[in-house]
């Protein structure tokens, strides 16, 4: 059984990106959510492996505070154009499996992913 990864980004080109990489790197990608309090409400609901999550979205809140609040031991890598040291800070409060400074190469998220489910192993 492949691993559900949701994809949160308000990007519609870059979610398609990822949802594509994702897709042909072997993974499930059940949802993509373009704010946060779309994916707060999809992670409620829904069996989830991981999360890759953009930091700023569409509504008021932002991919930190989602993972913050969804925060079921559902691993989050970060990827954002964001990495200013207030972000940064605010990110590493949330225990993030990982961040990826836009725009990161498929196999940096493949990899990432690949290092989040060998550590859980």
């Amino acid at each position: 059984m492949s691993k559900r990864v949701m994809i949160v980004e308000d990007e519609a080109v870059t979610a398609m990106f990822l949802e594509h990489e994702l897709t042909q790197g072997g993974f499930e990608v059940p949802h993509v959510a373009d704010t946060g309090r779309g994916a707060i409400t999809y992670a409620e609901g829904n069996p989830l492996d991981a999360i890759i999550m953009d930091i700023r979205l569409k509504d008021d809140v932002d991919g930190i505070e989602a993972a913050r609040v969804i925060n079921r031991g559902i691993p989050v890598i970060y990827h954002s154009a964001y990495a200013d040291d207030e972000t940064i800070t605010r990110a590493r409060e949330t225990n993030p499996a990982d961040f990826l400074e836009k725009p990161a190469p498929p196999e940096s998220i493949l990899a990432s992913l690949h290092r989040v489910f060998a550590r859980q192993r």
